[in-house]
């Protein structure tokens, strides 16, 4: 106590320091260990999840890959979906999942709080655009359309071309 140079406010100051830097230091290893993991192989717990929250079929995709920043998310390109029921077709460039922070490890218990299509095409015959309304009207969950092409056919002759819509749905937390 005779040789101790700060008093007893400093040393607290000083190993709040040490603390802060091993959360600091776990928090970001926390983040970054994902990029790590091969995603592909967790696909079917993906693809699972889609089918049972949004009722999307993922029929086809390029890749999946995590990131990050600004906040944890799998990002899958070229991906082709289908709706659960009827004849839904979309293709997406960008499809952006952001799963709870836990579900980041844990994908036996893999959840979502929001997806984002960015840049998709929904090709439609004329006599399914009361199902994709429906199917859009009563998700349960969040989904993000940004850039949305939708495209109506009736025997193979293009009606209506609609371009560049932005449609987000709060699921049952609207208002």
């Amino acid at each position: 106590r005779i040789h101790n140079k700060f008093s007893t406010l400093f040393n607290f100051l000083f190993f709040l320091r040490y603390l802060f830097g091993i959360f600091f230091i776990s928090i970001v290893s926390f983040l970054l260990i994902p990029h790590f993991f091969d995603l592909n192989k967790k696909s079917e717990i993906i693809k699972n999840h889609l089918i049972q929250s949004h009722g999307i079929k993922l029929n086809n995709y390029e890749n999946i890959k995590y990131s990050s920043i600004p906040q944890p998310n799998l990002e899958i390109k070229n991906a082709i979906l289908g709706a659960e029921k009827g004849k839904l077709k979309i293709k997406v460039k960008n499809l952006i999942i952001y799963p709870k922070l836990l579900s980041i490890y844990n994908y036996n218990k893999f959840e979502t709080k929001k997806i984002i299509l960015n840049k998709s095409t929904v090709l439609l015959q004329d006599t399914d655009l009361k199902t994709f309304i429906s199917y859009t009207r009563y998700l349960k969950n969040k989904i993000f359309f940004k850039n949305l092409t939708i495209k109506i056919y009736r025997d193979d002759t293009l009606l209506v071309n609609l371009k560049k819509i932005n449609f987000s749905h709060y699921g049952h937390n609207k208002n």
